[in-house]
């Protein structure tokens, strides 16, 4: 707003406080304070509904997530199939995502951070009899997310309310996803669907099994995203209302949709009558919500800076142009 005629005439007043007999020491301008730099981590919340009918013995699902060292999250979808063959389901899944936690450690995945070796190493000492689809997530402290997926579980970054990134299921036909096994013949962690995406401060990860994202559109990811507090509340809110789509059978769910767009429909009969395949599908449902952060942490090197407001407005303007160089 330009200023008065008044206010840019007059001269300004200054009130000249009494000399204190005791002067404040000064401060060097040269105080040495230590460099920072901005690193990218992850806030995650997760939650599990298991299919109705498995809820006793938890489900067929597992999950590990772990905010260190930026973040990483990994989800495996147990192959239900394996239970003709009285086999559970639950095993091999559960084992896959112990052995991927337990290998954060390993002093080659902590340099390179690579999701896709994470799976290798994880399988191999996987010993459980079974199968099942997974996806590996770990984010770098620069900001870019690497992915590693094998199968159907899902992933989709949320940017501004949209839908910015979405893994898609690899899948040999329609409700056979690839899938990492206990049997020499089938796929391995060589055929994972392997990507990196640039992320910013701000942006939504929603990770899950099928059991999600075959019951709930992008719409109501975001809109459940961006009414949520938290993570926490997110992952909750998304696998309560895919966990009412999948036992509706009013529900024209992503499911039936895709199902009916691939020749699975209703006898010709009841299409005469107007009827078609509708509902949700009922499975376990687990959801992996996180929320990308900058921290200014202190350099390891460079020794010490000249103090100065210069620290703080530095990692503003970087937070500021990463935006601009995605947009």
């Amino acid at each position: 707003m330009a200023a008065s005629t008044a206010s840019r005439l007059s001269p300004p007043r200054f009130h000249t406080p009494p000399r204190s007999p005791h002067p404040p020491l000064r401060r060097s301008r040269f105080s040495p304070v230590r460099a920072v730099k901005l690193e990218a981590v992850l806030s995650i919340g997760t939650h599990v509904i298991p299919h109705p009918r498995k809820a006793a013995s938890g489900g067929e699902d597992a999950f590990f997530a772990n905010s260190d060292a930026g973040g990483v999250f990994a989800i495996a979808d147990g192959v239900s199939g394996w239970a003709e063959k009285d086999v559970n389901p639950a095993l091999f899944s559960r084992e896959l995502m112990r052995n991927s936690s337990n290998f954060l450690n390993d002093a080659e995945l902590q340099v390179n951070r690579d999701p896709q070796s994470l799976l290798m190493k994880a399988h191999a000492a996987t010993s459980s009899i079974g199968s099942a689809t997974v996806i590996i997530a770990m984010l770098e402290k620069t900001g870019t997310l690497k992915i590693a997926s094998e199968g159907d579980c899902g992933l989709k970054i949320i940017r501004k309310g949209q839908v910015m990134f979405s893994i898609y299921p690899q899948e040999h036909y329609f409700d056979c996803p690839y899938q990492i096994s206990s049997e020499a013949v089938g796929q391995t962690y060589q055929d994972a669907l392997v990507c990196s995406v640039n992320l910013m401060e701000g942006d939504t990860i929603v990770s899950g099994s099928d059991g999600l994202f075959d019951n709930i559109f992008d719409q109501e990811i975001i809109s459940i995203v961006s009414e949520s507090p938290g993570v926490d509340e997110a992952a909750k809110a998304l696998a309560e209302l895919a966990r009412k789509h999948s036992v509706d059978v009013t529900f024209d769910s992503p499911y039936s949709i895709e199902a009916r767009s691939r020749g699975f429909d209703v006898p010709w009969w009841k299409k005469l009558l107007g009827a078609k395949l509708i509902g949700g599908k009922m499975d376990d449902i687990t959801v992996v919500v996180a929320k990308v952060k900058t921290v200014a942490v202190p350099e390891d090197e460079g020794g010490d800076i000249e103090q100065q407001q210069g620290n703080e407005q530095g990692i503003a303007v970087a937070v500021a142009s990463a935006e601009q160089n995605e947009e």
